[in-house]
C-alpha cells in the first residue's frame, strides 16, 4: 500500500526533488502547497497520512503552526524539512509528533530513514 504525502515546500526545485524520490519509494504525492494557508485546504480535502513540513514557508506562517493545525484537523504525521533546525532546540515544543526534523540539504537515504520511522510511529503500513 503507497502511503499518501503531502509535501509543504515554497522552494520549487526542492518539492520537485522531494516529489520524485518519494514517488520512487513507492508513495503516492496527493499535493503540494506552498503556503499554510494552502496546505492547511489542501490537508483538509486529501486527508494525507504524512506530510513533509517546511519550517519558513512563503506566506510568513510558521511550518510547525500549520503542522498543528493539520495533525489536529486529518492526524497527518509530520516530518519537519529546514536549513535551520536549531528552531527546535530553541523551542522543543514547536516540534510535533513524532519528531522528526530533515536539515536542508538531505540525501535520499535521509528522507527514506526519517518516512521509514514516521511510518513506524503511526502504524501506517507502507
Amino acid at each position: 500500500m503507497a502511503v499518501r504525502i503531502l509535501i509543504v515546500e515554497d522552494e520549487q526545485i526542492i518539492a520537485a526533488d522531494l516529489s520524485n524520490n518519494l514517488r520512487r519509494m513507492g508513495h503516492t504525492i496527493v499535493g503540494t502547497a506552498i503556503s499554510s494557508a494552502d496546505a492547511i485546504n489542501m490537508a483538509e480535502q486529501v486527508r494525507p497520512d504524512l506530510v513533509l513540513m517546511d519550517v519558513q514557508l512563503e506566506d510568513g506562517m510558521s511550518g510547525t503552526g500549520s503542522a498543528r493545525v493539520i495533525q489536529d484537523r486529518t492526524g497527518a504525521q509530520v516530518i519537519f524539512i529546514t536549513a535551520f533546525p536549531g528552531v527546535f532546540l530553541q523551542d522543543p515544543e514547536q516540534m510535533t509528533a513524532p519528531g522528526i526534523c530533515l536539515e536542508k540539504p538531505f540525501s535520499r537515504i535521509q528522507l527514506e530513514a526519517a518516512v521509514s520511522a514516521a511510518l513506524e510511529e503511526s502504524c501506517i503500513e507502507s
